[in-house]
């Protein structure tokens, strides 16, 4: 598969809903774009519903079973994505909130605060088998390619897992254009959010001292009105998720205008490479 750009979006709506106008607008030019949907995948066999994820089917309402709910999140994935112009391919890891133990069974995070909070132990070595996961998906990804991943403002778990995915990949195949997107809504959550993470971003970068510097540069995408009502649009696809953050559609249309109007834009970092980070050394 060849795609010039690459969204990484943790779940089904992260990229649309942080990304969506700059993918509309890179349709427009006739570049190639591809949502990669990292945790799309079904929950493991045997999977026993919690009390969260049932709290979280319910507020869904696609179905009360896992697999009905991510039949209905897949396709509203494709549906946005197919009004946007961008391909899109599923991953086939599962959500945090479907994890479990390799020894126990149980599962790894069981509520919001856990899923908003550190990373399970047991999840340590997820970033590579996500990493190996992509490239089975993407073979020939080559250093031309511009790859964008979640920040984590937010810090949601599964988010922190895509960004270290990111760093992963760019280093391994020298990707000199990649680009760590602020997810909104949790974007919202103001400049004390935003610090930790492109804190914890510049931290991350450290494990890989061959490709990056220390520090990633404020890099703004600018959208016209049609790419802003492109992304309203493809987000309005997300009608499972709209109870989560808004009242209704009316809603989700004010708050992405007001963040547009306030932000200027779709907000990214650009880590600074090794050679172009004089503070590196």
């Amino acid at each position: 598969m060849n795609a010039q750009h690459i969204y990484l979006s943790p779940h089904c709506d992260d990229a649309v809903f942080s990304c969506g106008g700059q993918i509309a607008q890179l349709r427009r030019s006739s570049a190639a774009v591809t949502i990669y949907t990292v945790m799309a995948g079904d929950p493991p066999a045997g999977f026993t519903p919690t009390a969260f994820t049932d709290e979280l089917h319910a507020r869904w309402q696609g179905g009360l079973s896992a697999e009905q709910a991510l039949a209905t999140r897949r396709a509203e994935d494709q549906a946005a994505a197919q009004r946007l112009g961008a391909a899109l391919v599923f991953g086939s890891h599962a959500d945090a909130v479907y994890r479990v133990s390799a020894a126990t069974g149980a599962p790894l995070y069981t509520s919001r605060e856990a899923i908003f909070g550190e990373i399970h132990p047991e999840d340590s070595a997820t970033p590579e088998a996500l990493a190996q996961a992509f490239c089975a998906a993407f073979p020939q990804l080559t250093p031309e390619v511009t790859l964008y991943a979640p920040l984590g403002v937010g810090h949601h778990v599964d988010h922190q897992l895509v960004r270290a995915m990111a760093l992963r990949l760019a280093a391994q195949f020298q990707l000199r254009e990649v680009y760590f997107y602020e997810e909104f809504p949790y974007a919202r959550d103001g400049l004390k959010a935003r610090l930790r993470a492109v804190s914890e971003l510049a931290q991350a970068m450290r494990a890989h001292p061959e490709h990056f510097g220390l520090r990633a540069v404020l890099h703004k995408v600018v959208l016209d009105e049609e790419a802003l009502n492109s992304k309203i649009a493809a987000s309005a696809c997300y009608r499972s998720q709209i109870s989560s953050f808004w009242a209704d559609q009316d809603e989700l249309e004010r708050a992405f205008r007001e963040q547009h109007a306030h932000s200027g834009g779709e907000l990214c970092y650009r880590p600074l490479l090794r050679g172009e980070d004089q503070s590196s050394g």
